[in-house]
């Protein structure tokens, strides 16, 4: 296990480097360009390929030089992009398996689509997750700078949302309000003026995710496209009340639906906490 935390902290602070590339660019980055600062510590690498071919052969090599353990996680997968994803990931699956049925010595955790087994990520997730949560904290710390501190404005803020989600969804907020800059550029929430930051909330459950229009996905059944005022076509059923949600808020709001598991992987990939508004 300490091997495969080494290895997962690696993946960790890599994520935390390439999120510094604008999601534009990142989208069209050629993985050459990413090589260039490949990191390494000890016994664990962090190496880039950029298709199906190139991933195979870069975990063989690994396994060859002697690797017990390998971690294959898409870019796309670990840092937000303002595109959805390439296609191929069915072929890299199975690109993957077939290398964990020549290498059963080794340990080889493949975190992509199509996430036919979830729950295989949890012992991955559970090395982030920390010992005593600090969610009571972060979400005084997210009235106070989303609601001037009113909680009746924030209750009603809720109440709105609650009204036009499914029975059983949970409502998350994430980004700027809860830690107080911005995970892609360190600005300061509302660091441009009173207002001027979002509230950016993620929706838990099948049901609330079957409010996106089809074509609305970044990963089909993991991962949508946020509904906001430049797009509301996502899913207009839930836009009325997310623009009354975001008079009460007084700024911008945006809502995207997530797997819980995908959140949690993202959130501890990049050290984003977040909290739970309804529970």
């Amino acid at each position: 296990m300490g091997g495969l935390t080494a290895l997962w902290g690696a993946v960790r602070n890599e994520v935390d480097r390439v999120r510094g590339v604008p999601a534009g660019v990142l989208a069209h980055a050629r993985v050459a360009d990413l090589e260039l600062d490949t990191s390494a510590s000890g016994d664990t690498t962090v190496a880039y390929a950029e298709d199906p071919d190139a991933v195979e052969a870069a975990v063989e090599r690994a396994i060859a030089r002697g690797a017990d353990q390998v971690v294959v996680l898409p870019v796309a997968v670990a840092v937000d992009a303002a595109e959805p994803p390439g296609r191929g990931f069915d072929d890299l699956e199975q690109r993957i398996s077939a290398i964990c049925r020549r290498h059963r010595d080794a340990e080889i955790v493949y975190v992509g689509p199509p996430y036919d087994d979830p729950p295989a990520l949890e012992r991955a997730l559970a090395l982030f997750r920390p010992g005593d949560p600090e969610e009571p904290a972060l979400l005084a710390g997210a009235v106070e700078r989303a609601f001037g501190g009113d909680p009746a404005r924030f209750g009603r803020f809720i109440s709105t949302l609650q009204e036009a989600v499914p029975d059983g969804t949970r409502i998350i907020l994430r980004g700027s309000a809860v830690q107080g800059v911005s995970y892609k550029t360190g600005e300061p929430f509302d660091g441009r003026g009173p207002g001027t930051s979002d509230l950016d909330l993620v929706l838990v459950g099948d049901q609330a995710m079957a409010e996106w229009d089809p074509d609305a996905f970044y990963l089909p059944g993991v991962n949508t496209m946020p509904l906001w005022d430049e797009a509301r076509w996502v899913a207009p059923r839930l836009d009325r009340h997310r623009g009354a949600a975001q008079e009460l808020a007084g700024r911008p709001v945006s809502l995207q639906a997530m797997a819980l598991w995908f959140l949690d992987l993202r959130s501890s990939l990049q050290g984003t906490p977040y909290v739970t508004l309804d529970a």
